[in-house]
């Protein structure tokens, strides 16, 4: 199955997202050149760490290493919009996703990915070249190098407007499992295990 662990964002900070990418929804963007793709606001999550396909035989380990998973419960704060690949904006010429960042709780956030990334590397789970504490909203797909621009131009003084935009906080009390289901209307996600932080 495609899976990937992941910290479920809550329903206020979903809501909360929902209306900032609204923000992005009536710029004018010319769709035959650039495209933007949001992510459901309502599966929003910060992914601890992206498996794969994980052959059905080895779900039980990586479970199994998430039982003992010792980190405590802690919070974090969402602020700012940014984006990737990072430039200054005088420089930017491609924008690929569009994200909001966590500024409360980086920290712990690591820790925790990082603990993750140590039980699963015995597993044979490649570790992740970086990680990096946000929660993407929003794909930009360029369909078309020509005159876009302006499309860009115009994102970036909205990624700029929303640079210190307060999103809000929640405890981070549990860590998921999740299956991804590929579709064409997008992803679905189900849960497959849920650790509970310092419950062993």
């Amino acid at each position: 199955m495609r899976a990937f662990i992941a910290v479920d964002l809550s329903e206020e900070l979903r809501a909360k997202i929902k209306e900032v990418q609204k923000q992005f929804t009536n710029l004018e963007i010319d769709q035959s050149r650039l495209k933007l793709k949001f992510v459901n606001a309502w599966q929003a999550h910060q992914t601890v760490k992206f498996l794969g396909d994980v052959p059905e035989n080895k779900v039980e380990d990586v479970k199994r290493e998430l039982v003992g998973i010792s980190q405590k419960p802690f919070d974090i704060g969402m602020r700012g919009v940014g984006f990737f690949p990072e430039a200054s904006p005088e420089k930017a010429r491609n924008i690929r996703v569009v994200w909001i960042g966590i500024e409360k709780g980086v920290e712990e956030l690591k820790a925790l990915q990082e603990e993750v990334e140590s039980r699963l590397r015995a597993l044979g789970f490649p570790s992740e070249k970086r990680f990096s504490a946000h929660v993407t909203i929003c794909r930009v797909k360029m369909t078309s190098r020509a005159g876009t621009r302006d499309e860009i131009g115009r994102i970036l003084k909205k990624i700029a407007e929303l640079g210190d935009v307060e999103v809000g906080e929640m405890p981070v009390e549990e860590l998921k499992l999740k299956k991804s289901t590929l579709t064409p209307k997008g992803p679905i996600y189900e849960d497959v295990y849920v650790k509970k932080l310092n419950a062993l």
